[in-house]
């Protein structure tokens, strides 16, 4: 019952279907960039883990559409703040990633 309960509650807080729910625990990833993400081919917390953050920058702009449509350093800083997201998205994927490997390899070795 008690994991039933934190299942649900993890599913509401993040708005999101059960197969996004990894990705929404990673920080500036919610339920819609989550989608976003799914829909690009970034389907597990390990695949934004393996890749690069300039590979995550355009998934991000399409993650926020009404934004857009900044013209020159306008455009530029925006692009700017989100490649510092992408990076923070992919250390924190690393992070979630290499303690979910550990947690595989302990019950392994049980």
């Amino acid at each position: 019952m008690a994991a039933a309960l934190d299942h649900f509650s993890d599913r509401l807080i993040a708005g999101a279907r059960a197969d996004l729910l990894a990705l929404a625990k990673i920080p500036f990833i919610k339920s819609r960039t989550a989608r976003v993400f799914w829909e690009n081919g970034f389907r597990t917390v390990a695949t934004i883990a393996n890749a690069d953050p300039a590979e995550l920058l355009p998934v991000l702009m399409q993650a926020q559409p009404n934004k857009i449509r900044l013209k020159g350093k306008d455009n530029d800083k925006y692009e700017e703040k989100l490649m510092v997201k992408a990076k923070v998205i992919s250390d924190a994927a690393n992070k979630i990633w290499r303690h979910q490997m550990q947690a595989e390899l302990e019950l392994e070795e049980e």
